[in-house]
Formats: C-alpha cells, sequence, structure tokens
C-alpha cells in the first residue's frame, strides 16, 4: 500500500507522541533515583551539598543516556548546554538531556524546586517532543499532555496577577519591570518548577533570566507552549543600557505565560528598549559568549 501524505502525517505525529511519553518515564524514573540519593545522603543536604548534588547529576545523567540508548540506539545525546559532542550534533534527531536542573534547591534541606529535563530535537522541525519533572512535588508534564487532548483547568483570573522568578535574583532589571504592572511576584528555585506553576495555575507567569537561553531550554519552552502557555523570547536594550542580567551583561530572557498576559508584560519589557526577537537557536550553533 502506498505512503499517502495524510498516512505519514499519522505517522510522524504518533512517533512524537511516543516520543514525549518516553520522555515523561525517563524523567521520572531519574527523578526517583535523585530522591533515593537525598535520602539515603541526608547528611549532605544544606550549604555544604554540592558534592551530593554533582553526583546526583551524574547518576542521573547515566540513567537518562542509557534508556535513551536502548529505545533510540540511532539518535544524538547531549548532557548539558556545554556538551558540544560532534557525534551526536550529526544525527538527525538529538536528546536534549537537563539531568538535575538547580542544585542549589536539591541539596537545600526541605526545598522541592528542582527537576529533570528532557527533549528531542529533529533537524528541520525543532523539538518535536519534551518532559518536565519536578520529583520532589510528585509531578511531571510532557508535550504528549495536550496532543490527547487533556487539559489543566484554567485558573480564576487573579486581582493581582502572580509571576515567578529566581530565588538567587539574577535580573533585578526584569523584577523591577514586573513590578511596574502591579503584579505579585514569587521568588522560586528551579525553571522547571517555575513553569511547572504557571502550567498548573498556581503562578500566571514566569520570567525567565537564568542567562542566555537557548537549546538547553527546549523542553520548558514545548511543554509551556504544548500545555497552551505563550512563550516569548527578548532580547537585550538595544540603547547601550545595562541589560536584564545585570552591568555589562546582555543576556536575553524570556516570558512564559498565560496568553492574557502577555501583551501586559511584554509592552512593560518593550518601554525599556526589551523586545521580542527570534525562535530557540538550533542545537548545532555555538554557545553565545557569556
Amino acid at each position: 500500500m502506498p505512503v499517502t501524505p495524510r498516512t505519514a502525517e499519522r505517522t510522524v505525529v504518533a512517533d512524537d507522541f511516543l516520543a514525549a511519553g518516553f520522555a515523561a518515564r525517563a524523567t521520572v524514573a531519574a527523578g526517583r533515583l535523585l530522591l533515593d540519593l537525598r535520602m539515603q545522603h541526608e547528611d549532605g543536604l544544606g550549604p555544604g551539598g554540592a558534592k551530593m548534588a554533582q553526583l546526583g547529576r551524574t547518576w542521573s545523567g547515566l540513567l537518562l543516556r542509557n534508556r535513551i540508548r536502548a529505545r533510540y540506539p540511532r539518535d544524538g545525546v547531549l548532557t548539558g548546554p556545554a556538551d558540544r559532542s560532534p557525534e551526536a550534533l550529526r544525527r538527525r534527531r538529538v536528546w536534549l538531556v537537563e539531568p538535575l536542573d538547580s542544585a542549589e534547591e536539591f541539596h537545600a534541606d526541605g526545598d522541592p524546586h528542582w527537576s529533570v529535563q528532557l527533549a528531542l530535537w529533529e533537524r528541520e522541525r525543532g523539538v518535536v517532543a519534551a518532559a518536565v519533572a519536578v520529583p520532589a512535588l510528585c509531578e511531571v508534564v510532557c508535550t504528549a499532555d495536550r496532543d490527547a487532548g487533556w487539559r489543566r483547568p484554567s485558573p480564576v483570573p487573579r486581582q493581582r496577577p502572580r509571576v515567578v522568578v529566581d530565588t538567587r535574583d539574577p535580573a533585578p532589571f526584569a523584577r523591577t519591570v514586573v513590578r511596574q504592572t502591579g503584579a505579585e511576584l514569587v521568588p522560586m528555585g528551579s525553571p522547571g518548577a517555575k513553569t511547572l506553576a504557571v502550567i498548573q495555575g498556581d503562578a500566571d507567569a514566569y520570567i525567565h533570566t537564568s542567562g542566555v537561553w537557548g537549546w538547553g531550554d527546549a523542553a520548558l519552552f514545548r511543554v509551556a507552549e504544548a500545555a497552551g502557555l505563550q512563550v516569548t523570547r527578548l532580547g537585550a536594550p538595544q540603547d547601550g543600557r545595562p541589560g536584564p542580567a545585570g552591568p555589562g551583561r546582555r543576556a536575553p530572557l524570556a516570558v512564559i505565560c498565560r496568553p492574557r498576559l502577555t501583551r501586559t508584560l511584554v509592552n512593560a519589557f518593550a518601554g525599556h528598549g526589551i523586545r521580542p526577537v527570534a525562535a530557540i537557536p538550533d542545537p548545532r550553533a555555538r554557545p553565545a559568549a557569556g
């Protein structure tokens, strides 16, 4: 039987759906491993727990890479934005792995705001599947959720929108802009946890200010878009003033929010010379200089 365009399209959609389900299961498995590590090494929690976090990142990364290689042996795998394996980048499909997002929260006693992220990038199509797990909250979201017709209930509009920002405050400029809109600022750790908060309705927007965004944030952006949120990537000011990441660094940022807030937040940043820019870069491109 000849393959028609419609049949081919259905096959692609099915492949993306299965890849998203695989990503969700893999991030959950990595999350369980990390939770076990925290329970077995409670003495490593706190300010001196950086070594435990590094161990967790290594183990989680190995688990994810092994699962990907067993299920998709022809695909490339990159772990973290610094990984630029030429062999992986020659592949038609590349898995983008973030084995432990926000090590500081991971080894902080009682802080659940850390995550595991996984995305599948395909040549000429971009990111086609992704999942973000927040293990300490027993939550996982993936791009298959929306494709399956599943929806999270829309929250009742608040008198003051809640906007989550980074706990360590890398971009006080962004906080200033958001305050001008009258929104309530909610500090939180991992970008994955902040994205989940918006998807679940605990917050209305997330200002992503963790430096230079790129394919390393692919899972966050793709999962947010699949959940019906709007992702707007913003560039640095064009008039030479200090950028949103502080003096001397003109790093871009992104706004992940419910569609009704997009215009308000984007216009607020535009008033300071920060305007929307292009989409997520190709993972084969070299990372921007810090």
